[in-house]
């Protein structure tokens, strides 16, 4: 949760320091290739790794299991070097073709800092292999507390180098944060003895079980990039600010799921990999049932009062420094379409989570290729009539139908996934949220004269008001339905937040 929430932090100080201007955009168009080739070589390697490492640990032992590991870190460690030096010699040529509409002087910008970013794509991907090795072994904590060195390497290379260097200062801290972030992580390891700094296990069962796993991963995460990839295309072409507006709405759609969808999806990937090698397929039902209603008792209110609420919360989070108010509009459109699609974005997580965890990659693939061709069809057709808006309306409207589909389609193999329940649940808090969001619409309007909008305490005050009366009458329509979940939620939070008394 820390990590997430300083992430965000990163977010409010680039804000500050640069604004949702041409410079910012080029940051972001730079970034798109080295974090996607992250994303696509480790986060698929990750993914499929767990499930696989962990059926070796059971059935054959540390010894065996640690074969495979090694392999692949090491095999993963090669391609991330490849890849780099392979995107520093086409950057030139490829980063200009992200950023279309932008104007030269930014689109040799974003080459420049496309290139000294090249570096993040090694140590980010080895990150993310480094995590699911610890989340293996159901480490969780320190993984997180890690996190914070790569934000406080951006919060401090825009804070300290920004003046001196501009957007540059952000992105030579981008690169120490994640070499920091990737040294710590790999500390705890450094002791085992079982690793092999060795390619020998190229032909093991285990090995080749993983790289079977990681092809359609590979092609689904591509896809999945392409949706960013047009998204930045078509924003190119708006008005300047249009791509870090975007951006910005979605980090501050990502802290509420990172918090709570990523964690629990997280959390529960370990049991489910278990669940699912050991055939307990009532008990895998039951671990997504419930985690399900739990995430969508806490994410219906959040996505509803995200777009009641995404003026005031932007100008609160944002509006200082180089961010002014225009770039507070743009950013407050943005969220409240891509809040829309909060319920499923949640959803998503712990899904594809079950499919990895039963070894399916393909169909998550094959899903997720079909709603990446109905996103970019609605992004061209909305971007006409909502401009940056109509980018995430298309994403969210893409990000539902991609999620019933998953659903769907694990049905037919689970036999049932408790969807009586599920749907009983979800109606009972599409109530509660919407009897909350209309209170609050209410309470917005008839205190806009109280508030003064320029002074930080005001802005402060009306959001914090605003929500304690949200999470009120949400809280209590849910105790009159008498929903489980709320106690559940309780709970959850209090282990959480107060991790000795939960006996952790």
């Amino acid at each position: 949760m820390l990590s997430r929430i300083f992430g965000f932090v990163r977010e409010t100080v680039i804000a500050y320091q640069f604004g949702a201007t041409a410079q910012t955009d080029a940051f972001l168009v730079a970034s798109i290739i080295p974090m996607a080739l992250a994303g696509l070589v480790a986060g698929a390697v990750a993914v499929a790794f767990i499930p696989v490492f962990t059926e070796y640990r059971l059935q054959k032992g540390e010894k065996e299991a640690w074969t495979i590991a090694s392999t692949v870190i090491n095999l993963t460690t090669l391609a991330l070097v490849a890849a780099t030096g392979l995107f520093i010699l086409a950057a030139p040529v490829l980063v200009p073709l992200l950023g279309p509409g932008l104007a030269p002087e930014t689109k040799s910008l974003a080459v420049n800092l496309s290139m000294l970013l090249a570096p993040v794509l090694i140590f980010t991907g080895m990150v993310a292999l480094v995590t699911a090795v610890l989340n293996a072994y159901r480490h969780f904590t320190y993984p997180a507390f890690a996190g914070l060195l790569y934000n406080f390497g951006m919060i401090g290379g825009a804070l300290l180098l920004g003046s001196l260097m501009g957007i540059s200062g952000l992105v030579l801290g981008a690169v120490v944060g994640a070499a920091a972030h990737l040294l710590a992580l790999a500390f705890p390891l450094v002791g085992q003895k079982n690793y092999r700094p060795t390619l020998k296990g190229l032909d093991h069962p285990g090995v080749k079980k993983i790289g079977l796993l990681v092809l359609p991963f590979i092609v689904g995460s591509a896809a999945g990039q392409i949706n960013l990839l047009v998204d930045r295309i078509l924003a190119s072409g708006l008005a300047e600010g249009s791509i870090s507006a975007l951006n910005f709405a979605v980090r501050v759609m990502h802290l509420p799921l990172g918090i709570f969808a990523g964690a629990a999806a997280t959390a529960s990937y370990p049991f489910l990999a278990e669940q699912a090698a050991s055939q307990q397929t009532e008990d895998l039902r039951r671990t997504f049932s419930e985690g399900l209603r739990l995430l969508w008792f806490i994410v219906f209110p959040l996505s509803v009062g995200l777009m009641v609420l995404s003026e005031p919360i932007t100008r609160l989070l944002f509006e200082r420094g180089a961010f002014d108010a225009r770039a507070t509009h743009m950013t407050a459109v943005a969220l409240f379409y891509y809040s829309l699609g909060i319920f499923a974005h949640a959803a998503y997580a712990l899904l594809v989570r079950v499919y990895f965890a039963l070894q399916d990659t393909a169909t998550p693939v094959k899903l997720g290729l079909w709603a990446v061709g109905l996103n970019i069809i609605l992004n061209l057709i909305l971007v006409r009539y909502l401009a940056h808006g109509g980018l995430a309306l298309a994403t969210s409207i893409a990000a539902t139908a991609n999620c019933l589909l998953l659903a769907y389609y694990l049905r037919r193999k689970l036999g049932h996934l408790d969807g009586q329940r599920i749907l009983r649940s979800a109606a009972k808090f599409a109530i509660a949220s919407l009897s909350m969001g209309l209170a609050v619409t209410a309470a917005h309007s008839y205190s806009l004269p109280m508030f003064d909008p320029t002074l930080l305490t005001h802005r402060l005050l009306q959001v914090v008001v605003l929500i304690a009366l949200g999470g009120a009458i949400y809280i209590t329509v849910a105790a009159l339905f008498n929903t489980e979940e709320l106690a559940r939620a309780i709970n959850w939070a209090r282990a959480r937040l107060l991790p000795k008394s939960a006996g952790v």
